[in-house]
């Protein structure tokens, strides 16, 4: 099925959207995003998620909504390609954030960043400022925030009219919080990129490309954190549903 975005294309993995775009695609999509007129929600669909989505109705309505659903997990492609669904392009959210970025500051746009710790936030829109100097900060509040102030951030984002909102750690519902209030906000694009600010302000590493290529990101750092190990149990679980989707042509 084709987006309203040229080079897009949406296809289904277990029923679960995803699109297929060429990853030298991505200045001319996001330039159609953010001249649009729409609210955009971007959406990095992990493994976890692909799963996820399956048994939760509110994040399978968050990715039916999505303007782009980019795939950021290896098994994701192979079992496009295992299903016949078509052909998926792996993403990295970090380098693609910042061809995002890269594509703002060339519009002379402006970002909005919501997430992380108050002092993480703050270096990361330092560096982000020294790395992109054509991007205006229109905004930030950290994340971890009282519920009560929920309201108050959502009108300071709109009021602050960003070309894009920036979501990082600490925003309850992730993906979900964009979709809650997406018809709160101005044009533009939104979506939750992660641990991202934290990699911005330096205090933590990106994932290896390699690891990352190879399908091994849940594994980076598990050095420090073992219980990345359980990663491996969706990985089965997801080849016993491609297996039964194939033999039956579920």
């Amino acid at each position: 099925m084709e987006t309203g975005t040229s080079g897009v294309k949406r296809i289904k993995i277990l029923n679960v959207p995803v699109d297929s775009i060429g990853a030298d695609a991505t200045p001319q999509v996001v330039a159609e995003l953010l001249d649009n007129g729409q609210h955009n929600q971007i959406v990095f669909l992990s493994l976890r998620g692909l799963l996820r989505a399956r048994h939760d109705p509110e994040l399978m309505r968050c990715l039916r909504d999505a303007a782009l659903i980019l795939p950021v997990s290896l098994p994701i492609i192979q079992g496009a390609h295992f299903l016949k669904a078509g052909d998926l392009t792996l993403f990295n959210p970090f380098e693609y954030i910042i061809r995002i970025l890269s594509v703002i500051e060339k519009a002379k746009g402006a970002v909005y960043l919501l997430g992380a710790r108050k002092e993480v936030l703050e270096i990361a829109e330092e560096n982000l400022k020294g790395s992109f100097h054509g991007i205006r900060v229109v905004g930030r509040f950290y994340g971890f925030f009282p519920r009560g102030v929920e309201g108050d951030i959502v009108m300071a984002v709109k009021k602050s009219s960003p070309s894009m909102v920036l979501v990082g750690t600490g925003v309850p519902g992730r993906d979900k919080w964009i979709l809650k209030h997406r018809k709160e906000l101005n044009p533009g694009i939104s979506l939750y990129a992660g641990n991202c600010f934290e990699i911005f302000a330096g205090r933590e590493k990106q994932t290896s490309k390699k690891l990352h290529a190879a399908g091994l990101g849940a594994l980076s750092g598990i050095g420090r954190k073992p219980w990345r190990l359980a990663a491996i149990f969706p990985y089965f679980y997801y080849l016993v549903l491609l297996l039964v989707t194939r033999i039956f042509k579920l």
